[in-house]
């Protein structure tokens, strides 16, 4: 069986971690790069002896490429993405898989379409944590309640990403990492209600600190909360999730996962297995089409996530709760 050739699109601490997992892959080759940074990009193609190209679309172009990967901006991702599908390359995109319900639709639609693989970055998939708490959740009957909080202090990595509106959207979709695994587990949302506050915004989009928040109602019924806090005075950053379900309580603060029903507390086993990375996994399934369907079913998801998200965003604007 061939190796795969694959082109990446980005230059950025994403890219670079992509570069480093196909180089060690005998099944994948990466064979040109594109970025908006020409010095960074130039780098990584001559590391990598790959081709170096300014413009995404000249590299979704190339007839050597088989399968894009997309690590650009947020903004970016679906219009790239959509692209690359009609030119009938597989794509592994970083999340969100875009920044409107319309990209993230037609990705969906091409990817069916034309038989190519669409892969969202989102890591629960080869996760034996996520798959453990999916075997767990199916065993405490009906979700009441599922809540999650995080507070990230005033400084730290990718400010400059985190904190600017135009580049990263609402918190909401700059977090979807975290709202993913929840609908994987609990599936759609009925309806979404949002909120946030901002301060020391600038007439650029970016701004000092923040508090977002997500509430819906699942089809299947139960509750899910979201909230974040960023930019705020507070030592380290925090994390604190909840599934409350009718049979039992899973809980983590950081430091594993615990159980707790009527009788008992105890520590959520978590499987050993070993798991594909993300990129073996994406290249399997270009290389085993009977894999297709799992990884529909899996975009399918990112797809609901970027709903929730982006229903938030409207919300906030309308000052309403918005049917989905």
């Amino acid at each position: 069986m061939r190796n795969i050739k694959v082109g990446i699109i980005g230059s950025g601490s994403m890219a670079q971690n992509h570069l480093a997992h196909f180089s060690s892959l005998d099944t994948a080759e990466v064979v040109s790069i594109s970025s908006r940074n020409e010095q960074i990009g130039k780098q990584l193609a001559t590391k990598s002896t790959a081709t170096f190209l300014p413009d995404w679309k000249l590299l979704i172009e190339q007839d050597d490429i088989d399968a894009v990967v997309i690590c650009t901006h947020n903004n970016s991702h679906g219009e790239i993405a959509i692209a690359a599908l009609q030119a009938d390359k597989h794509v592994l995109v970083e999340y969100p898989l875009a920044n409107s319900v319309d990209e993230g639709e037609m990705a969906l639609h091409h990817a069916k379409t034309r038989h190519r693989v669409l892969r969202v970055s989102h890591p629960e998939v080869v996760s034996n944590t996520h798959k453990a708490l999916k075997h767990k959740t199916a065993e405490l009957g009906e979700l009441l309640l599922t809540s999650f909080v995080r507070l990230t202090p005033g400084r730290g990595a990718r400010p400059e990403i985190l904190l600017n509106l135009p580049i990263s959207g609402i918190p909401a979709h700059f977090f979807i990492y975290h709202i993913y695994p929840i609908v994987d587990l609990f599936g759609e949302a009925q309806w979404v209600q949002g909120g946030a506050k901002y301060e020391g915004v600038t007439d650029a989009g970016q701004y000092q600190r923040f508090v977002n928040t997500v509430t819906v109602e699942f089809k299947q019924g139960g509750i899910g909360q979201w909230s974040w806090s960023g930019g705020i005075a507070i030592n380290s950053a925090e994390q604190h999730e909840r599934y409350i379900l009718t049979d039992g309580t899973l809980s983590s603060d950081g430091n594993g996962w615990t159980c707790s029903t009527s009788t008992e507390v105890t520590n959520l086993v978590i499987p050993k297995n070993p798991q594909p990375s993300i990129q073996e996994l994406w290249i399997s399934e270009i290389q085993n089409p009977e894999q297709h369907q799992t990884c529909l079913a899996d975009a399918e998801v990112a797809l609901s996530a970027i709903r929730i998200s982006l229903a938030s965003a409207q919300s906030i604007q309308e000052n309403r709760q918005v049917e989905l």
